[in-house]
């Protein structure tokens, strides 16, 4: 998915990975940028105006309302 905004040239000025814990700390590409993956569990939601979900269906019915309530337009 990220390849694919980097591709398209998705207007951000930032961007997350997040992940689990076991995650933590793992890295990934994004465009010219390389993002370590944070918390998702201890995330500030309120910092994002988007956020795109694709971590099967638990997570995102956990974490994707945390959102919402936070503001950011919720795709999963």
């Amino acid at each position: 998915m990220l390849n694919i905004l980097a591709e398209r040239a998705f207007p951000a000025d930032e961007g997350y990975a997040l992940a689990s814990r076991r995650a933590l700390g793992t890295e990934t590409s994004y465009g010219d940028k390389t993002l370590k993956t944070g918390d998702v569990e201890h995330f500030d939601w309120a910092k994002v105006d988007i956020a795109l979900f694709a971590a099967g269906s638990g997570p995102a019915k956990e974490y994707a309302p945390r959102a919402a309530r936070a503001g950011a337009v919720v795709i999963d």
